[in-house]
């Protein structure tokens, strides 16, 4: 190429620049003929005071007459002549008020030399060199003329323009219907933009071949969008014979837009599949066409338009198409009712688009989803292997959405209350390490309240009781001992209670019984009651026992365990207590007969007018013996 050729000698140009300062070479303006300069009088230019405040004013003409001063194929011609005499000029000024008009001037021309062959970034670095009209009265300067200002503007205008900057007030430019027409059809609004279309079509056709042929596709996309079809039909004919392959998608992708409007999906189709084998905006915007008239005329099938949609995802990432890809594969999932599917979509507009009004709207839908995987979970309407494997998949994409945790939680205890108490301990691990975490940032931010951080310490104090009780359900035992040594920090009587509870548990499965009666519970269940009459009962403390037993049974009632009533019997007995040991063997409703009898037997008075003689105690004993293992065998307890 003829600028790969020349690529020293722009190197060279920008050596021969070096008279000029950093800021004045990286900026730019507008340009009259350099042949017109006064370069011989430039060190004895001074500005009239008397046109100081009409130079703020500064009209902005008409870009044409200014761009055809270069011809499309003299650029380096061009270039290295304002180089010579900005170099010639510069030979007889000094330091004070750069750039003067006549740099000015020069500069202006570079500028709008770049702009003519759509070197954009170039021509800002020449126009970045030259104050606009606001500088200049915030500084009391006033070496510029209002034309080398308005000029200087009209380009700042039209780079803008030309790069789909955010708007620019352009009232009484003459070139101002044709970047209207340009920012509103880059932001979407083609309806709006058709009314400046025939003008901003004049407009660019007086303009160089470089920024006329980039330009078209812009306006023609206007046209057809916003269904102003003359305009459509004269930019149709003028693209039609561009030998342009860069562009060759963009326009078939409009044919197929024109044709679709038409009522000829036929040709639609045709254009769309040209313009998809690109590799630009225009083929992305070409294969989700052909998904969508897919899908709109039921030729194309779920499972086929799945297939094109993710194959188009991995040929477009980013931006506002990347965005309508994954919008158009999440709405195929939800429609199919694929919920694990849908929420890993959602998971990518979420995270690839944050803060956007998508990626809100993916969150609601996500937690949506969420919730009624996880209620068919609880609900038993999946099976442990699907739930599971749809928990996991939920955690990888989901684990710090909000109230993610809660279902973590739910979904744990699940896990324990059907016997994988070992994966039970994992996910409560996970939520603690999490909690963790977040417990931390709170700590740290010198805004938290006392009420978030309240709320906090007893989350943490919950889910690590509950691990704990799933290490002990798992016989874990010195893992949840671990966890049982630190004492709750949020005060709350309730998780008090639960870790005492789980105390006596574990030095019950120690065989600890004296520290499990060094415990105690605010309200005692019916759990922590049996655990500690048994510590009394294994301990001998038959008093202690008895009255331990009592207790349960006023809780628990007639649905006391065969065990704990015998063992209710035996420490009555042992304690001394015969009548109430005899009215346990009558409320005993399940005994057999026989070992009623051998129960009260157990209990029964003997008269104490005569001593015992050997044989009859040795008959006693034995006879009471006997009762002891008969009874032990009917409630399935031990007995000391």
């Amino acid at each position: 190429m003829r600028y790969a050729r020349h690529a020293v000698e722009w190197a060279e140009f920008s050596l021969r620049l070096r008279g000029l300062s950093t800021a004045a070479v990286v900026a730019g303006a507008l340009v009259w003929p350099v042949t017109a300069l006064p370069y011989d009088r430039a060190e004895a230019y001074q500005t009239p005071p008397d046109t100081a405040r009409a130079q703020v004013d500064a009209a902005m003409p008409h870009l044409a007459p200014i761009l055809a001063q270069f011809d499309t194929h003299s650029f380096f011609e061009d270039r290295d002549a304002l180089a010579v005499a900005l170099h010639d000029l510069q030979e007889g000024l000094d330091d004070t008020a750069r750039p003067t008009p006549y740099e000015a001037d020069i500069l202006l021309g570079f500028a709008a030399l770049h702009l003519s062959h759509r070197m954009l970034p170039e021509a800002q670095s020449f126009l970045n060199a030259i104050p606009d009209a606001a500088q200049l009265q915030e500084r009391g300067d006033a070496h510029l003329t209002a034309q080398q200002l308005g000029r200087r503007e009209a380009l700042v205008a039209a780079l803008n323009g030309f790069d789909a900057a955010p708007e620019l007030t352009l009232e009484g430019w003459p070139d101002a219907p044709l970047f209207k027409a340009l920012h509103l059809i880059a932001r979407g609004s083609h309806n709006a933009a058709g009314p400046y279309l025939a003008d901003a079509l004049a407009i660019l056709d007086d303009y160089p071949p470089a920024l006329r042929d980039a330009t078209m596709l812009h306006l023609f996309s206007g046209a057809v969008e916003s269904g102003t079809w003359d305009i459509a039909r004269t930019l149709a004919m003028r693209l039609e014979g561009q030998d342009d392959s860069a562009q060759g998608a963009g326009y078939r992708y409009l044919l197929g837009r024109a044709a679709s409007a038409a009522g000829d999906p036929v040709a639609a189709f045709d254009n769309y599949a040209v313009a998809a084998e690109g590799r630009d905006i225009w083929a992305q915007r070409a294969r989700l066409a052909l998904v969508d008239l897919g899908r709109s005329t039921g030729t194309l099938t779920t499972a086929d338009a799945r297939h094109l949609l993710q194959q188009t995802r991995t040929l477009w990432t980013g931006g506002s198409l990347g965005l309508e890809t994954l919008k158009r594969l999440a709405a195929l999932e939800l429609s199919e009712r694929d919920r694990m599917a849908a929420l890993v979509v959602l998971a990518d507009i979420s995270r690839l688009y944050p803060d956007t009004p998508e990626s809100e709207a993916a969150s609601v839908q996500a937690s949506a989803l969420i919730d009624a995987i996880y209620q068919r979970g609880f609900a038993g309407d999946m099976t442990m292997a699907e739930f599971f494997t749809a928990h996991r998949r939920i955690v990888g994409e989901f684990r710090f959405h909000a109230g993610f945790d809660a279902y973590a939680e739910q979904f744990a205890e699940h896990l324990a209350d059907y016997g994988a108490s070992g994966l039970a301990a994992a996910e409560f691990a996970s939520i603690r390490a999490r909690m963790d975490r977040r417990a931390d940032d709170l700590a740290r931010d010198p805004q938290s309240d006392t009420t978030a951080i309240s709320t906090m310490l007893r989350a943490r104090d919950r889910v690590r009781l509950k691990h704990a009780q799933a290490l002990l359900d798992g016989g874990q035992l010195a893992e949840a001992a671990r966890l049982l040594e630190r004492q709750n920090t949020a005060p709350d009587r309730d998780l008090h209670d639960q870790y005492n509870l789980l105390q006596a548990k574990l030095f019950a499965a120690t065989q600890r019984p004296d520290y499990v009666l060094r415990t105690q519970m605010a309200e005692p269940t019916t759990e922590y009651l049996r655990l500690h009459a048994e510590a009394a009962f294994a301990l001998g403390e038959w008093s202690r026992a008895h009255a331990s037993y009592e207790a349960l049974l006023r809780q628990a009632g007639h649905e006391m365990q065969m065990h704990d009533r015998i063992n209710l019997l035996l420490s009555a007995h042992r304690s001394g207590d015969q009548p109430r040991a005899r009215e346990v063997i009558r409320s005993f409703p399940d005994l057999e007969e026989h070992l009623t009898a051998l129960a009260e037997g157990l209990t029964a008075e003997l008269p104490d007018v005569l001593p015992l003689r050997d044989d009859a105690a040795r008959q006693r004993i034995q006879s009471a013996d006997t009762a002891l293992q008969q009874l032990q065998a009917a409630g399935g307890g031990g007995i000391p």
